[in-house]
């Protein structure tokens, strides 16, 4: 069966320009104004099954959204007992012609992760409505690329993350047109998707309150000494021409912690909570690397100028060592439970000693309980919700 996802509602609004309430500034049509909304409304729906409660969607392969080595993209939607909706991009790696380590197909279903398990004690999503979108293209949910690897004239590689978000969100919106609240959380390389995708979500979802919770994904690069890195990275996967034309800084100091920043001088209203821990091993190690006291130092200085400049609005949960994520609480949640849909580097097991996964329940630093801290960042309770640095211990090593 062949369904098509027209999301006529959210078209209009982009058209029409509504705008967020309490701030009174024309947000949705920012989308639209960088080309972000493309793809909203074009996904087509090849088929669906619904399974304890989840329904997932496949999308037709020639209709935009799609998986980096040409499988069909799905994603997943559920039904909570509440009223607010959760928007989960899933984290799966990232690929470019440096280096490639990349989930690469989309399960059916949505995965038990720590974050979409409704009777995880403490959960703060339990009740809520939740989009689902697998990760399965490598390019942060931001891509809008094809690439010819071995220039023989033949697409080897499909960089779709902004048409597999846009179809997200599509199911979003016809599913849970009437949100109380929208919460735009991700995982590792779906934590950087926030960060385009923050602007997507506001013109899908322009009357409703908006949280984002970017979970060891919080933009950050290797920094001045090296900003061709991040620059390359997005060029290839066809995002680069999505960062504003009047901020040419926003990437131009090697983070993309700056297009953050342009977007939260727009929307008064956004909050971001940030989690990372100070030596990452995923994102520094592996994916940056650089050495751990780079990362930490990167880290401190990019987020601690966001903070400085949006007190109320932006802040950290940090923690001591090498964690990655606390939002899944096991590797399933990165690299799912098809090891033949992970594509790997020749030197993948060293690279992946020292995976530390964080749970949900169980994260907490300096006194403070991570699901405390995110249940204050979702109820906008500014005195609960603190800005939270773990002193950072002595780097690791090699030995």
């Amino acid at each position: 069966m062949r369904t098509s996802l027209p999301a006529v509602s959210v078209l209009l609004c982009v058209l029409a320009g509504c705008t967020a309430p309490s701030s009174g500034v024309d947000l949705s049509g920012e989308a639209a104004r960088l080309g972000l909304d493309a793809y909203l409304g074009q996904a087509v729906a090849e088929g669906t099954q619904t399974e304890g409660g989840v329904t997932t969607t496949t999308f037709t392969v020639d209709s935009g959204p799609l998986c980096m080595r040409g499988d069909p993209f799905r994603a997943a939607t559920r039904e909570g007992s509440g009223d607010a909706l959760l928007v989960f991009l899933q984290g799966g790696g990232a690929c470019w012609t440096e280096f490639c380590l990349a989930v690469t197909k989309a399960p059916v279903g949505m995965p038990g992760v720590d974050v979409l398990n409704p009777d995880l004690p403490g959960n703060p999503f339990a009740d809520y409505d939740v989009a689902y979108a697998p990760y399965c293209d490598g390019s942060l949910f931001s891509g809008d690329a094809d690439v010819d690897e071995d220039d023989d004239g033949t697409i080897d590689r499909y960089h779709r993350g902004l048409a597999n978000l846009s179809a997200t969100l599509d199911l979003a919106a016809a599913a849970f047109p009437n949100p109380s609240k929208v919460v735009l959380a991700g995982s590792s390389g779906g934590a950087y998707g926030t960060i385009l995708g923050t602007v997507l979500v506001r013109a899908v979802f322009p009357d409703v309150e908006l949280v984002v919770l970017a979970d060891s994904g919080t933009g950050v690069a290797r920094g001045p000494d090296d900003p061709a890195y991040v620059q390359g990275l997005l060029e290839e996967q066809g995002s680069l021409k999505f960062v504003p034309p009047e901020c040419p800084d926003c990437v131009a100091d090697g983070h993309v912690t700056g297009i953050l920043d342009w977007w939260m001088a727009k929307d008064p209203d956004v909050r971001v909570g940030v989690f990372s821990s100070w030596y990452d091993s995923i994102i520094g190690d592996v994916f940056l690397q650089i050495p751990p006291p780079s990362f930490r130092d990167l880290l401190a200085e990019a987020t601690g100028a966001l903070h400085d400049a949006y007190p109320d609005r932006y802040r950290r949960f940090l923690v001591d060592g090498r964690m990655h994520t606390t939002l899944l609480g096991d590797p399933t949640g990165i690299i799912g439970s098809d090891l033949g849909a992970v594509e790997l580097p020749p030197n993948a097991l060293s690279l992946l000693t020292d995976l530390e996964i964080g749970h949900l329940a169980t994260t907490q630093t300096e006194g403070v309980a991570f699901t405390t801290w995110a249940q204050a960042l979702l109820d906008g309770d500014t005195a609960a919700w603190v800005d939270v640095q773990a002193v950072p211990g002595a780097p690791p090593t090699d030995e």
